[in-house]
């Protein structure tokens, strides 16, 4: 049999964050599902009443008491994996900090930018005719295995609070240097991709920014860079990328010589905690002689978190996994995930004390896809939807003078309707995919004598 988690759900379950939003504007869209849906509503909390004296334990809550995180930024022009935890399962995000994460990238040749996305203006310019697929797969060779990089250095990167830029504009040192950052990479080439000639022959669209900086902000960049330079000096560092020339001559999107403009590469690479994954798309650029910038970006995976189903398939290949054993019925068979929690409670057992048991974190589970964001965008069209039908109808039965007695059924009756007896199809998806974490019980006579310090 299945184990069926108790409610409510305490765990972690990943969406496939769409680019566009921030992870930050994701999460405040989804919130009100999540605090309206049973799978997340405490029974220790009667609708409208105070949580049972008996149960009520010291807590941080957050979002009208249900505690969300998420396990790893993705800016807007991001998308994939973004792994949420929901109620105790907050408490297991740090790990996702951690682990290593894979990234499908695709990068623009021909024009560096200021923050190494295609969402800042170009700082220069460089030559990309004549550069093939061979090319690009001779310059990852140099981004493979431990590298050093450092960020964008004109960027939103802070020192002791204040901007990077703001130090150049205030011609004043940096107080130390960008530290640089050892990374391990895998990087593999997927694609190369000649731009479109004729609308639909199959090359790509990307364009290169429009914006570009003026003079002050080249001369700002060219004081921070100085800055870089000098405080790396002073203390020994070699910097992990050579300097932008912003004397260079620019270059056109259109080359003079083929009519073309720039080709696009694609790459795969799995990264350790702390990689700058647009740095590595610059840095091939730089490698190539023509830069480079980010125009897509995909985190695939996120620990044992992937975005499809056929990235399941390739990540358990991979790795050499097993498929879960099912039962004739064809239900999953339970019988790792028991030992795995009596494992578990024997250790804490053994712990100094129970708040050291209750730090003690537990296994990943099976490689798991992404809950698609058009579940969560078409639930959330519906209940606003759902909610202004409401408000209309309130307001209709007010402003006909009906008696308050009739606009109170109203109400009642809207919220028995909401009350459905189904679960929603991202309610479903969530079960499907989600992943229980170890939940620590009030210790008292009955759990001492049986050794239980966790339950799900």
């Amino acid at each position: 049999m299945a184990a069926v988690p108790s409610l409510p759900l305490n765990g972690l379950f990943p969406i496939a964050k769409p680019s566009g939003p921030g992870s930050m504007r994701v999460i405040e869209a989804m919130t009100p599902l999540l605090i309206e849906s049973r799978l997340f509503t405490d029974p220790n909390i009667p609708a409208g009443g105070k949580e049972k004296e008996r149960n009520k334990r010291k807590r941080n809550k957050t979002h009208m008491g249900l505690k969300i995180g998420q396990g790893g930024t993705l800016d807007p022009l991001a998308d994939g994996v973004l792994v949420i935890g929901v109620g105790r399962g907050t408490k297991h995000l740090n790990r996702f900090l951690e682990c290593s994460k894979e990234y499908v990238s695709t990068g623009l040749l021909g024009a560096a930018t200021t923050s190494y996305d295609s969402q800042d203006p170009v700082i220069s310019t460089g030559n990309f005719d004549g550069i093939t697929r061979e090319d690009v797969e001779k310059a990852l060779e140099q981004f493979r295995g431990k590298i050093k990089q450092t960020p964008p250095i004109f960027s939103a990167l802070k020192m002791d609070g204040k901007p990077l830029h703001e130090y150049a504009r205030e011609n004043k040192p940096l107080p130390r240097p960008i530290p640089v950052r050892e990374c391990q990479v895998e990087i593999d080439l997927i694609d190369f991709t000649p731009a479109q000639v004729v609308e639909g022959d199959g090359g790509h669209t990307y364009r290169w920014p429009e914006a570009r900086l003026d003079e002050g902000e080249k001369e700002t960049f060219r004081r921070l860079t100085k800055m870089v330079h000098d405080a790396n000096e002073a203390a020994k560092e070699v910097p992990a990328e050579p300097e932008i020339d912003l004397n260079a001559p620019d270059f056109p999107e259109v080359s003079a010589k083929t009519g073309l403009r720039p080709a696009s590469f694609t790459v795969r690479m799995t990264v350790s905690s702390g990689t700058y994954v647009r740095s590595i798309v610059h840095d091939i650029g730089l490698a190539l002689g023509c830069g480079a910038h980010v125009v897509k970006l995909t985190r695939t995976r996120q620990g044992e978190f992937v975005l499809s189903e056929d990235d399941v398939k390739r990540v358990d290949e991979k790795e050499g996994k097993s498929n879960v054993p099912v039962s004739e019925e064809g239900e999953t068979n339970v019988t790792a995930e028991e030992d795995e929690m009596n494992a578990l409670n024997a250790a804490a057992a053994s712990a100094s004390s129970h708040a050291a048991a209750d730090k003690m974190t537990h296994k990943p589970g099976p490689t798991t896809a992404c809950i698609p964001w058009a579940l969560f965008e078409k639930a959330i069209a519906e209940r606003d939807a759902t909610i202004k039908a409401g408000q209309s109808e309130i307001e209709e039965l007010k402003e006909s003078g009906a008696p308050f007695k009739e606009v109170k059924e109203a109400l009642r009756a809207q919220k028995k309707a909401r009350e459905r007896e189904e679960l929603a199809d991202w309610e479903k998806a969530v079960m499907e995919r989600f992943h229980s974490v170890p939940i620590p019980v009030v210790r008292d006579s009955k759990t001492r004598a049986e050794g239980v310090y966790f339950r799900r």
